[in-house]
């Protein structure tokens, strides 16, 4: 995760955004709260999560 670009991670999740969100989030969490924060709004920008 930590190598990776957070448009990267969002990438990755639109495999299979229902079973890898959830784990990327807890990935993001884990690494830092400012790459949750990276994380999250590229997620977001990609249509993955909402809110």
């Amino acid at each position: 995760m930590q190598v990776r670009a957070p448009a990267d991670t969002a990438a990755v999740a639109a495999v299979d955004p229902v079973r890898l969100v959830p784990l990327l989030l807890g990935a993001a969490r884990a690494a830092s709260p400012a790459r949750q924060r990276d994380v999250v709004h590229a997620l977001r920008v990609a249509g993955h999560i909402h809110s």
